[in-house]
């Protein structure tokens, strides 16, 4: 065992510091000193918060009734929100009680802890499968939970609230502390003790469930075991895991699962190397193991400004509601890269401490990021974009007019394989922005649901198909998934002046397409404030290439192309016919992004061609064009 990987630096003397009861997130809630630092507006804003979960959980528990209609439907979301609303509840009130001191919220705490322990499961129903035959009973089993990421976080957040307010509440309501760990050991770590999961990563990396999974399971292990040996072995477990995880990356760090579930990726990661660290004294750094350096990287890579960042895969093009930029700040520090810190300071400018979201999963991180006002204050702070980056692993490439800078154009584009983790069918998709103003875009996904995540209907759903992503459409033939259907002969190049990707998409479409050959190049001449998507083909027998945009915005046609927001598009239009869809949009998570509708744009040549080319370029309006 090398030191290259994380089992390799759990050697003998950091195995002789593990530690029972070693592990503190916060000081408990009677330590008012510990606590006093608190700004009054933050405090009041946590507590209208907590008033708020409250009355939520209260028109929405969670019942048989919402279980079984995932069942019948295969509608996650109705169960999920109020799965949600009682761990909104319980977290929100542990931070209030703690930020205030004040001994009314013991009974609310106390009362949503009650419930939770009392659910048949912490699992989500569409995530109930029984790990030794994969069986999907309808209901689950008596006293048979299923350790999934909504267990795992449960029984995390409540290792931390019984860390704070464990003891307080114990005095007011006996044995409910017992009641506490007795259904953390039953729903997760005997579970986590003898039996294997698909994200242990056995057969092939795992994805983001691996990281956020351990790292509840390490906070709920320091939390309840007190026998040395088991907590030894529970974080050698921990630690195979995690390396199974990292064995998926590739040195450039870049998380195939996109911006948005890097955030239950590599940061959870830094969340449990932290949480083995702690249990261990400080003795165990697993921070130094590559490629984490380069994972922490990720998110400064891919933000085009403050609010909005590359979604590909499934991500969200505006700021996401799981990013603690604290956490960032944190992993940047114990990576030694102060430009990732004062990114993240930059950020956090710009996102002060919110306690919307699923407050649960989060708790860790907004707890310490509560118990640090000022931080994002603390010293310089800039944005981190570099001017261009590229990743071999992913062939997402990024590039902008000037790095640490949000003006000017903003570029990515990708080319790839459709087999990633929360794939879409998108190889030679691009992203445009001008001034963090979106041009071109990549819609992202909508809520999840059943439809989703099954292999026969995921890709019957329009925000996956390659014909609503900017990419070729070939006689409307659409890409395959799978990991043969991709770009080939991909190159990057910045000279300085011009960044550039180029690629070859015709093997990422069937035979069917009759493609023989498809390049594209993405390129941003920073001199000439000009961005070009150079699109060639050649058919087999004439055929009728289209090429698909999409905007955000409604293009409007004027004399010199079509104007979309702050840009125009140019491209010669003779024999070109021109399409603009509007696409509504219905989706309460889409929506967020952009509102009630995006706009899809079809370029075709009107006759058919055995070959033909495209050149489209991206200006500002106020730039003349010949």
């Amino acid at each position: 065992m090398t030191r290259d990987s994380f089992l390799g630096r759990f050697d003998p003397m950091a195995r002789a510091a593990v530690r029972p009861d070693a592990w503190r997130p916060a000081p408990p809630i009677d330590d008012r000193d510990a606590w006093a630092h608190l700004p009054p507006s933050v405090v009041a804003s946590l507590c209208a918060e907590a008033d708020r979960r409250r009355d939520q959980a209260a028109a929405a528990a969670p019942s048989l009734a919402l279980w079984v209609h995932y069942g019948e439907t295969g509608e996650r979301l109705p169960y999920e929100r109020a799965h949600q609303a009682l761990l909104g509840e319980t977290a929100s009130s542990a931070l209030a009680w703690a930020a205030t001191g004040d001994d009314g919220w013991g009974p609310r705490l106390a009362d949503a802890v009650w419930r939770l322990c009392e659910l048949s499961a912490w699992c989500l129903p569409n995530h109930y499968a029984l790990p030794e035959t994969g069986e999907r009973p309808l209901l689950p089993q008596p006293g048979r939970d299923i350790l999934d990421l909504a267990c795992a976080a449960t029984g995390g957040m409540l290792a931390a609230v019984d860390a704070i307010a464990g003891a307080a509440l114990d005095r007011r309501f006996p044995g409910i502390r017992d009641r506490v760990r007795h259904e953390i050991r039953r729903r997760v770590l005997d579970p986590w003790e003898r039996e294997t999961y698909f994200w242990h990563g056995v057969d092939a990396p795992p994805n983001n469930w691996a990281p956020w999974i351990v790292s509840n399971v390490l906070a709920c292990a320091a939390a309840v075991e007190d026998d040395r040996d088991r907590l030894e072995r529970a974080v050698e477990r921990a630690l195979a895991i995690l390396d199974r995880f990292r064995d998926g990356y590739a040195p450039d760090g870049s998380c195939d699962e996109g911006a948005t579930y890097w955030w239950w990726a590599g940061a959870t990661l830094f969340e449990a190397l932290e949480a083995v660290e702690h249990l261990t004294g400080g003795v165990f750094q697993g921070y130094g193991v590559p490629p984490v350096a380069e994972m922490c990287r990720f998110p400064l890579r891919m933000q085009i400004d403050a609010e909005r960042q590359v979604n590909f895969s499934d991500g969200s093009a505006v700021h996401p509601e799981n990013a603690v930029w604290h956490l960032l700040a944190r992993f940047g520090a114990r990576i030694d890269d102060d430009a990732v810190v004062r990114h993240a300071r930059w950020m956090g400018r710009a996102h002060p401490l919110g306690f919307g979201g699923q407050l649960a999963p989060l708790f860790l991180r907004t707890l310490a990021a509560l118990r640090d006002p000022g931080w994002e204050q603390a010293g310089p702070a800039e944005p981190g974009m570099p001017a261009s980056w590229f990743a071999p692993s992913t062939e997402i490439a990024v590039a902008r007019e000037r790095g640490h800078d949000v003006s000017g154009f903003a570029i990515a584009a990708k080319g790839g394989h459709n087999d990633v983790s929360h794939n879409h069918n998108d190889a030679g998709g691009v992203i445009v922005s001008l001034d963090g103003r979106p041009v071109l875009i990549d819609v992202g996904v909508g809520a999840y649901r059943r439809a989703t995540f099954e292999p026969a209907t995921r890709y019957t759903i329009w925000t996956m198909r390659s014909g609503w992503h900017g990419v070729p459409l070939p006689d409307g033939v659409e890409q395959r998934e799978g990991a043969g259907f991709r770009a080939a002969d991909v190159v990057f190049s910045d000279d300085g002046v011009r960044a550039a990707l180029s690629m070859d998409l015709a093997p990422a479409y069937p035979a069917e397409s009759g493609l023989l050959r498809c390049t594209r190049a993405v390129s941003l001449d920073r001199t000439a404030r000009e961005v070009v998507v150079d699109d060639a083909w050649e058919f087999a027998d004439a055929r009728r290439m289209t090429l698909v945009l999409m905007t955000a915005v409604e293009p409007v046609d004027d004399e010199h192309g079509l104007v979309v927001g702050p840009a125009r598009l140019v491209f010669p239009a003779d024999g070109l016919d021109v399409v603009v869809e509007r696409v509504p949009v219905d989706d309460e998570r889409l929506s967020e992004a952009w509102g009630d509708a995006v706009f899809r744009v079809l370029l075709t040549p009107r006759e058919p061609a055995h070959a033909g080319a495209l050149r489209i370029a991206v200006r500002p309006v106020e730039t003349r064009t010949p």
